[in-house]
């Protein structure tokens, strides 16, 4: 169902399937005169996303000539369909660290990473083989990178790039000082919480976002437009309760590493709590192990750099947590 959620602004959904997020906010911002449209994340690389995506840019008629395509970042339910959108001829806008920084979470560093933080050898096993034939990713695309604080201009907005890395390396809003209205992605959700995950050896994903959110908690944001679920809400103080949301978890894992002195990540995830239709962990969907034990872990790795736990390895070599 198409909406329009302000002034030149209309959504569509994208049907993500077997994903809990459910449904993509696709955005297209209408062009008028010289200035062009301008298409806002594009879902999956899979024929259920293809097909809404196709169905959506003919209701309005977009074409590689009078439509720019940009993706928030570069995680697969917004970048799925880049390569595709490429070879029809259309101009790609990306910011330039996810674009040099596409996430594959289950590439081999990542895969070996998982075992040294104690995920067994079943789950990364199950993430090897969907990374073979389930993820639905881009194959690599042509794009024009972004800054921080760049301009863009389409259907009378002008629209500035906000880097907010966190829930990805290279996340980036898009806001219009004048209307106050921003384009969230996935950095601020109304309805769920974003997923902080795994980032790089030596990169602090949760620290990012907490300084992200920082960053935009004095952002007079009038209309809100997340990548998933509810549309529009009270920005400002949605800031606030995703900052506390982390603050608590934090002192959740902490509470745990106390509890469970040498406790893996992964033994980490399996007692935090989880908003998820499960009798127990043993239930856990992988995928859903997978993104427990992220975020487990982007906890901890900031708790480390807060000097509250440290780790340590086992004559195995799996890194064990302490608390200070």
């Amino acid at each position: 169902m198409i909406r329009e959620v302000a002034e030149n602004i209309y959504t569509f959904p994208i049907n993500l399937p077997h994903n809990p997020l459910k449904v993509l906010n696709s955005y297209v911002i209408k062009g008028g005169g010289d200035s062009k449209n301008l298409l806002i994340d594009v879902g999956f690389n899979c024929p259920r996303c293809r097909s809404d995506l196709k169905k959506g840019m003919e209701a309005f008629g977009l074409t590689p000539g009078n439509t720019d395509v940009f993706f928030t970042h570069g995680h697969a339910d917004h970048t799925g369909n880049a390569s595709w959108l490429k070879e029809q001829g259309y101009e790609l806008l990306i910011g330039e660290v996810d674009h040099k920084h596409i996430f594959r979470a289950t590439d081999s560093a990542h895969l070996d990473r998982m075992s040294r933080e104690g995920v067994p050898t079943e789950v990364t096993d199950a993430m090897r083989y969907r990374s073979k034939k389930e993820w639905m990713v881009s194959d690599d695309f042509a794009a024009t990178d972004l800054r921080d604080g760049e301009v863009l201009s389409y259907g009378g907005y002008k629209l500035r790039c906000v880097m907010t890395p966190g829930h990805s390396l290279g996340h980036m809003c898009l806001y219009d000082e004048d209307k106050q209205l921003m384009f969230t992605g996935d950095h601020v959700l109304f309805d769920i919480t974003p997923n902080i995950n795994v980032a790089p050896e030596g990169m602090d994903s949760l620290g990012n976002y907490m300084q992200s959110l920082e960053k935009v908690a004095h952002i007079p944001v009038k209309i809100a437009l997340p990548g998933h679920r509810q549309i529009g809400g009270d920005f400002s103080g949605r800031v606030h309760e995703l900052y506390q949301h982390h603050m608590d978890r934090l002192k959740e894992a902490e509470n745990i590493v106390r509890a469970h002195p040498g406790i893996s990540a992964y033994g980490t995830a399996q007692h935090m709590t989880w908003s998820i239709v499960a009798k127990s962990w043993d239930d856990f969907p992988v995928d859903q192990k997978w993104y427990a034990y992220g975020e487990a872990l982007s906890h901890l790795v900031y708790l480390e750099k807060l000097g509250r736990v440290r780790r340590a390895f086992s004559g195995s070599g799996t890194a064990e947590y302490y608390v200070l």
